[in-house]
């Protein structure tokens, strides 16, 4: 099977670089912070035999790109150019939207990877979105803020980090899905140009999760970041920390005393978690302590109401793995300094350290919605929640711009929710699915991702041999999907999580898909429809949560699967066996699979550590 590659001479360039500051500068092991300790994959992966990549190797590696990659590029006849195949009838994971304060029509959207978009239809339409470039590579955009009333200036926090320290593709273990960003970058004139404002690197592991700019001095600018909060004066030209707790999740500023700024922190790798205050601008802060829940490992999300600042929401979910299925849905009437608990229906579930928020009508207090697997609303400030969405309720293949399901569907896993700034019954919702609305006040949903390229493929993404219109993927949260030559991919074929996928090299109509776990299903008629074949696990040991399996290409009967052992194949997956005797391969479960063209007795293992013997604080 053929795998989307880069040009060879692409990625020698990109080693060269990566090689030179490699030798120049010697390597420190940086000591690991927080909670939930597993692997930095995505850094892993990349910076082995050495513990980390070396400091600015990342960055220097992207500006070579750009000055060297093109002429190559032009220089090789062999090399095809790239061209956009989709889906265009699918969204991914969103962390992030804002209005534009001059045309509301106009919105932005920062993806977890596939950094900031921009559409000037509301999100409707077959091409409703455009990829916004900022001359940076950065992939997650984790905040979006306008100065007030000027559509010119706009702020994006980049990072997506839920694990302190601790980010990846999620493929070994999900609570290390993420990013690391580089900082906080400006435009001035609309998004046309960027420019760095909190200037981070992206070896030093950082993300920021919430920018806000005082409403009454657009100079003055906060934000929550995984290395505490982070206060400017002079539009962003300078930076100083003003609190010191780790993992920044939200803040609020009161928009009369914007001295009073209530800050959350949460998620793995915080000893400091919980809900902080100042009222002289973050020379002092007070903890809040009561009111709140004891004890809890997820994050925080914040929700001032604007018209009487003194009433703010927060809504609190417990870390995965601590705990599972608790949420707070709480509220202050003091302006963030004493709390009480509201409503504990569990509507972030198990990802209460992962995707959940909370906003307020601006026209009435006492409405609100709590967004978490489903998208909740209340009319009496939270003390009812009544689920207004379904997120089983979608369709497969769809085009772009249509509808994704029932007039009830919403994408599960929501991240941001926003009241449009003129009529409260439009709200948007951002989820692993995309973009989402309802313009009757929760009534009913639509989904807005025409065009909005964003879909966050695993590894194992292949196309067949003998045809070139025809390839299989798994998504986070978004299925499997099979592209047939049309922008318009049939969707959501194979699980939640869709993982590795095979297509057999001598005949195309057999193909396999996956979800997370390593649950395994195939199709003989090209993804009409699909069955079980289900991989042993005789040990009962650990499987990676996007765990490998491959067909041999000399022998397309036999195949390999990985748990915490190889499993093997000789009839297309219809049975499987343990090889090696049953016994585990050293070094924890196994994260990729290679068989030899030539030889299908020749197979490559590589494993990653397992966390679950690994200690959480």
């Amino acid at each position: 099977m053929k795998r989307f590659t880069l040009p060879i001479i692409m990625l020698a360039l990109l080693a060269g670089v990566l090689w030179i500051w490699q030798t120049a500068r010697p390597v420190k092991e940086r000591k690991i912070s927080g909670a939930y300790k597993a692997l930095n994959l995505w850094s892993e992966q990349r910076a082995y035999p050495n513990a980390s990549i070396p400091d600015v190797a990342h960055y220097a590696a992207y500006e070579f790109s750009k000055t060297h990659l093109s002429e190559a590029v032009d220089n090789t006849e062999s090399v095809d150019a790239w061209e956009e195949i989709g889906p265009h009838n699918l969204g991914g994971r969103t962390l992030a939207l804002a209005f534009n304060p001059q045309n509301p029509n106009t919105i932005f959207a920062g993806s977890a990877s596939g950094g900031l978009w921009k559409s000037y239809s509301g999100g409707r339409g077959v091409d409703a979105w455009e990829y916004v470039p900022t001359g940076f590579p950065i992939l997650a955009v984790s905040s979006i803020a306008f100065a007030p009333g000027d559509s010119n200036i706009i702020y994006i926090g980049t990072g997506e980090v839920y694990n302190y320290q601790f980010a990846g593709t999620g493929a070994a273990y999900r609570s290390t899905r993420g990013t690391y960003g580089i900082g906080i970058l400006k435009s001035t004139d609309g998004g046309l140009s960027w420019s760095k404002s909190l200037d981070w690197s992206y070896h030093q592991q950082r993300g920021v999760w919430a920018v806000k700019i005082n409403p009454l001095n657009p100079n003055t600018i906060w934000a929550a970041t995984t290395e505490g909060t982070y206060k400017s004066l002079d539009a962003g030209q300078s930076w100083s920390q003003v609190h010191n707790v780790v993992m920044g999740t939200d803040l609020v500023i009161n928009p009369v005393d914007t001295n009073v700024v209530v800050t959350a922190y949460g998620n793995f790798g915080s000893s400091g978690y919980g809900i902080y205050r100042t009222a002289d601008g973050g020379n002092s802060w007070v903890q809040a302590s009561f009111g709140l829940p004891s004890q809890f490992n997820g994050k925080i999300q914040l929700h001032i109401y604007e018209a009487d600042p003194t009433i703010v929401y927060a809504s609190i979910g417990n870390g995965f793995g601590f705990n599972d299925g608790a949420s707070w849905l709480c509220r202050s009437n003091n302006g963030g300094l004493a709390w009480g608990v509201v409503n504990t229906l569990d509507y972030s579930q198990h990802q209460g350290w992962y995707s959940h928020d909370v906003a307020v009508n601006p026209a009435n207090p006492d409405e609100l919605f709590a967004i978490g697997i489903h998208v909740y609303k209340s009319t009496n400030g939270g003390s009812t929640l009544t689920q207004v969405s379904n997120g089983n309720a979608f369709s497969g293949r769809i085009l772009p711009g249509d509808p994704e399901g029932t007039p009830a569907y919403s994408h599960p896993d929501h991240h941001d929710v926003i009241y449009h700034p003129s009529d409260p019954n439009i709200i948007y919702f951002a989820n692993d699915g995309g973009v989402t609305r309802t313009t009757d006040g929760g009534v009913t949903f639509e989904n807005c991702n025409g065009g909005y390229q964003t879909g966050q493929f695993y590894n194992g993404f292949v196309s067949a041999q003998t045809d070139s219109l025809l390839a299989i993927g798994g998504l986070q949260d978004n299925s499997t999907a099979v592209y047939d030559g049309q922008l318009a991919w049939f969707i959501r074929l194979v699980g939640g999580d869709g993982g590795w996928a095979a297509i057999d090299p001598s005949n195309p109509d057999h193909m396999f898909g996956s979800w997370q776990g390593l649950n395994v299903l195939k199709s003989t008629n090209r993804g009409s429809s699909f069955f079980n074949v289900p991989v042993p696990n005789i040990t009962g040991g650990p499987t990676l949560f996007i765990a490998p399996y491959v067909i041999a290409e000399n022998d397309p009967q036999v195949m390999y699967a990985g748990r915490d052992l190889v499993y093997k194949s000789t009839n297309g997956g219809v049975n499987w066996e343990a090889t090696g005797g049953g016994t585990p391969l050293n070094g924890g479960a196994i994260l990729a699979l290679g068989v030899s063209p030539l030889n299908s007795s020749v197979v490559y293992a590589a494993t990653a550590p397992f966390p679950g013997s690994l200690p959480r604080g």
